[in-house]
């Protein structure tokens, strides 16, 4: 790494102006003055051409040699080189601070303390600040679920070191490509600024081909080097409740564990139904590999939390909830004129299904039981208009909907044949819908709760949303013009649909990455929502309101742990109470360091390319040493040309007079 670079080694073609140096005082004539006293001497001139014939033997001349100095010298300007040398702060620096969850390992202080990488790296900058950098104007960016400026050009060191202290760890999906780029969007136009990166280097998402108008260093928090201490993760855990013939229930659990170090490891993974603890388990990890333990004949609980400990340096990937599938049956009334495929679907699913006519429908709903009330209303192919009733559109806005081919009027498309178009969604999850064929479809007026989530071109099949906080689901097509009930990911559609429209009547919202937003449907009574932490991870949260109702997106908290997300009504009474397993990013568990490529970018067309000028012809040098920066050594060789041409002009001067 350290010894003499170069920016332009096409500059090397210029070295052919030496030899050619050389090649003019070969071929040169060389000519003396000399008096002739008559016209028969003449015949000195044959004397003459002999002795300036070509590809003459060099002589020792001062003047070559100067000219060829000069000529090398021009050769290597033009080249660029540099080296690499201590870097002195700037006067504007922008420190970039990782506080992704890997940034929260345990590493040993130089005294013996416990400290995170995080608190490392806090303490990093607070004396960087003190000493190299106390004359510096300082930009503090921190890496999290997004990149965000807490200080702007501060040059008061005592308001930096207060700022890094209120600096917590984020467990979520960490936002690397994003505050590298605004880094560099800071520094664009600021000759005199840098880029402080202080890291474990374990970035989850690549940061290949960002460019940087000014130097960029990279301080790597103690302990980040390799993988020697390890980390010991939960890949996966769940648990199945088994329905036995006696009436009673087996409940199985099933976890893998993975190791990432480059050591054999032995847990103890301990099983808890609920508060309780159900059985310990040794389990002995290979370097790299995976592991699965099976929990047999547990206790019926409401959550289940799986424990391997905290003999490793990273904490908050070593305890994983899960919840029993199936908690009760769900009720779905099921309106049409009977759909053989729909209706065993929703069993399997778990669903017990009412069937019902359109025309019945306004006197079942005034003779139904408040125990028996159904928890999603599926409406198949119902003409537009047959349900009208005041009482049914009661139903309707207080209860979730699954709509096939009903509800909306519009003008029925044919659907065009090729793949379809899927978008991301509970509903389309392991939903690849090859070669399934539609022969046409509704396009709905009115609707304005949904967006297409399945399409066939400029078709929407499918469209997914929410209406005054309930789930609706609108199939655009009539299950008996298509070959999709058919299919064996028909009934996997329906379990989705059965579980995403339902997610709000209690039991569990199943598990989530800390700080994402995720789609709740609310309880139509409730008119506030909170989340509580069942173990004290973090002090409870607000849910999150919109036009003074419950918003059906909400943020999860941003701590790991189990949470219930607690709905009440305008008495402050509980109205739903369901569980939420938050979970950190999966991807910040390997905690091997990575190779970090940043790019500065050199010269005043890479400038350009930073700018957004993309000439193909810029030029840049990797940065990753940690307080080094590239010295340029070209002016001072331009400058050494401008002496040795002078030196040229004085030599050439003593050589004509004399």
């Amino acid at each position: 790494m350290w010894g003499l670079h170069f920016d332009s080694l096409s500059g090397l073609w210029f070295g052919l102006s030496l030899p050619a140096i050389v090649l003019m005082y070969l071929f040169k004539r060389k000519y003396i003055d000399t008096p002739v006293s008559s016209h028969m001497l003449w015949n000195r001139v044959l004397k003459d051409m002999e002795a300036n014939r070509p590809w003459q033997k060099l002589r020792n001349r001062l003047l070559m040699l100067v000219q060829l100095l000069a000529a090398a010298l021009l050769v290597l300007s033009i080249m660029q080189p540099w080296v690499w040398a201590n870097r002195s702060a700037k006067a504007h620096v922008v420190v970039v601070l990782d506080r992704s969850a890997s940034m929260t390992a345990n590493i040993s202080a130089a005294e013996g303390e416990p400290l995170s990488r995080l608190e490392r790296a806090k303490r990093e900058i607070g004396d960087w600040a003190r000493g190299e950098g106390k004359n510096s104007a300082i930009t503090l960016v921190t890496m999290g679920g997004q990149a965000d400026v807490l200080l702007s050009r501060e040059t008061d060191s005592a308001k930096l070191l207060e700022t890094l202290s209120q600096i917590q760890p984020d467990y979520g999906k960490t936002s690397y490509k994003e505050a590298m780029s605004l880094a560099a969007a800071l520094t664009r136009n600021d000759p005199e600024s840098e880029v402080r990166l202080f890291t474990d280097g374990q970035f989850a998402e690549s940061v290949a081909g960002l460019a940087f108008a000014v130097p960029v260093s990279v301080h790597r928090t103690a302990g980040s080097e390799t993988k020697a201490d390890g980390n010991v993760s939960i890949a996966q855990f769940g648990v199945k409740t088994d329905r036995q013939a006696s009436g009673g229930s087996a409940v199985t659990a099933v976890a893998t564990v993975k190791n990432w170090g480059e050591t054999v490891r032995e847990v103890d993974a301990a099983l808890y139904a609920g508060a309780a603890l159900s059985e310990v388990k040794t389990i002995r990890v290979e370097p790299g590999k995976t592991v699965s333990v099976y929990f047999e004949h547990a206790a019926n609980a409401d959550w289940y939390k799986l424990d391997i400990g905290t003999d490793d340096t990273l904490l908050a990937d070593n305890v994983m909830y899960a919840f029993p599938e199936g908690e009760r049956p769900r009720n779905v009334l099921l309106v049409g004129e009977g759909n053989l495929f729909l209706e065993k679907a929703l069993q399997l699913a778990g669903a017990e299904v009412a069937k019902l006519a359109p025309d019945g429908v306004e006197a079942f709903m005034r003779s139904m039981k408040p125990d028996r009330e159904p928890d999603l209303i599926a409406v198949d192919s119902v003409a537009d208009g047959a349900l009208t009733s005041e009482l049914w559109r009661k139903w309707m806005a207080t209860r979730p909907v699954l709509f096939i081919r009903s509800g909306y009027a519009g003008e029925e498309t044919p659907v065009p044949a090729g793949p379809l178009t899927i978008e991301e969604h509970p509903v389309t999850r392991y939903l690849q819908l090859q070669d399934t064929h539609v022969a046409s479809a509704l396009r709905p007026t009115g609707l304005t709760w949904g967006k297409p989530v399945v399409s066939a071109k400029d078709v929407p099949l499918l469209y997914a949303g929410s209406e005054n906080g309930q789930p609706r689901l609108l199939v655009a097509f009539s299950l008996q013009q298509s070959d999709f009930p058919l299919r064996t990911e028909f009934p996997v559609f329906v379990q989705n649909a059965l579980a995403w429209l339902t997610a709000a009547n209690g039991g569990s919202l199943g598990r989530a990455i800390a700080g994402e937003h995720k789609e709740i449907a609310m309880s139509a009574g409730s008119a506030s929502a909170e989340w509580v932490s069942v173990h004290g991870e973090s002090a409870a949260m607000k849910a999150e309101m919109q036009e003074g109702r419950l918003s059906a997106v909400q943020t999860i908290p941003v701590v790991p742990g189990l949470y219930r997300l607690e709905e009440k009504d305008e008495g402050s009474r509980v109205v739903q109470s369901r569980w939420l397993a938050v979970t950190a990013d999966s991807r910040e568990s390997g905690n091997a360091a990575a190779e970090l490529d940043f790019k500065q970018a050199v010269g005043e067309q890479s400038a350009g390319m930073n700018a957004g000028q993309d000439d193909g012809q810029a030029q840049s040098v990797p940065i990753n040493d940690t307080n080094a920066a590239h010295y340029e050594l070209w002016r001072w060789l331009v400058l050494l040309v401008l002496a040795v041409v002078i030196w040229e002009w004085g030599v050439y001067r003593r050589g004509t007079a004399g």
